[in-house]
């Protein structure tokens, strides 16, 4: 007589086989997902860094002038309009901004409300030239990271961004 069916001894084997093939799954879905979550957000920020970097930058080496220092510089357009460049708003949420005319920082924004600037004391410096000899360079030094509190490191990001720039028209 011939038996047909699975002992006991087998069942719990491929009970445990497939346990410990879940686990591993469910552990390489989490990762996947984390490491999704801190691509995404290193892009937010490096993209909002690049953009305030590129306006800023073509905007300076156009300029007639450049003055100031530390949180802000005002430069003069090539059409005699002043703009400043300024790190504005309140701790710890401190953002880059572009105001010219009748634009405050708030409304002059060149970073995004889900990124914040960390320290705004040393943003801007400038090393000053010579007429007709040699231009002044404006260096730009900041460091952007996620805005709002979160513990979770997939969900943190922080990149510095700097440059320097010569003025054209000196």
């Amino acid at each position: 007589m011939k038996k047909s069916g699975f002992t006991l001894i087998e069942i719990i084997v491929v009970v445990g086989i497939l346990g410990i093939i879940m686990v591993m799954g469910s552990n390489l879905f989490f990762s996947i997902l984390r490491g999704s979550t801190k691509t995404k957000i290193l892009q937010l920020v490096k993209q909002n860094g690049d953009y305030a970097i590129s306006v800023m930058g073509r905007m300076i080496r156009n300029a007639r002038s450049v003055s100031g220092s530390g949180s802000a510089i005002t430069i003069i357009n090539p059409d005699g309009n002043t703009t400043t460049f300024n790190c504005c708003g309140t701790s710890p949420n401190f953002l880059i901004a572009s105001e010219s005319g009748s634009l405050s920082c708030e409304n002059a924004r060149l970073t995004n409300d889900e990124v914040k600037v960390d320290d705004c004391s040393n943003v801007f410096s400038i090393i000053a030239g010579e007429v007709g000899a040699r231009p002044d360079v404006v260096t730009i030094n900041f460091t952007l990271s996620q805005a709002g509190a979160t513990t979770r490191l997939e969900e943190q990001a922080s990149i510095n961004f700097q440059t320097t720039i010569s003025l054209r028209n000196y």
